[in-house]
């Protein structure tokens, strides 16, 4: 019998990528006895096309918030935040207390900030001069 091999692959298939994350949801499952679920929030114009929204997951108690993004004529009218608090009212009938995102200096941070996430974690040193930040809200 031979050893396994390490790749690196950029491009690999979507389904390799699922083994990865459905391995790694049975094992939390496992250890917690608990399930995360995805949570996705769109806005949609009236062709039905995502000209934003917000997608993430709650588990344990938590919302994540992996993406939260507007085309760039709907941004500063008040979507972004009617998107994080949809978001953020789901994840409460999910149960979930508190939430948390990760976002760099080029990004949103003052927009996370207005709507009561606080930095809880930053890296310098990114994409140049840029920092990445980490925030955290209490939703309850």
């Amino acid at each position: 019998m031979s050893e396994p091999s390490i790749t690196i692959e950029e491009n690999p298939p979507s389904k390799d990528i699922r083994v990865l994350w459905e391995g790694l949801d049975r094992y939390n499952i496992s250890r917690t006895g608990l399930e995360g679920r995805l949570i996705s929030v769109f806005l949609r114009n009236e062709q039905h096309e995502v000209i934003g929204g917000a997608h993430g997951w709650t588990a344990f108690g938590w919302l994540n918030i992996r993406a939260l993004w507007l085309t760039e004529d709907q941004r500063g009218r008040g979507w972004g935040t009617r998107i994080l608090q949809a978001t953020e009212a789901e994840a409460i009938k999910r149960g979930c207390r508190y939430s948390h995102l990760d976002t760099f200096s080029f990004q949103a941070l003052g927009f996370y900030q207005k709507n009561g996430y606080r930095v809880f974690g930053e890296l310098d040193h990114v994409a140049g001069d840029q920092k990445w930040y980490f925030l955290r809200k209490d939703l309850c």
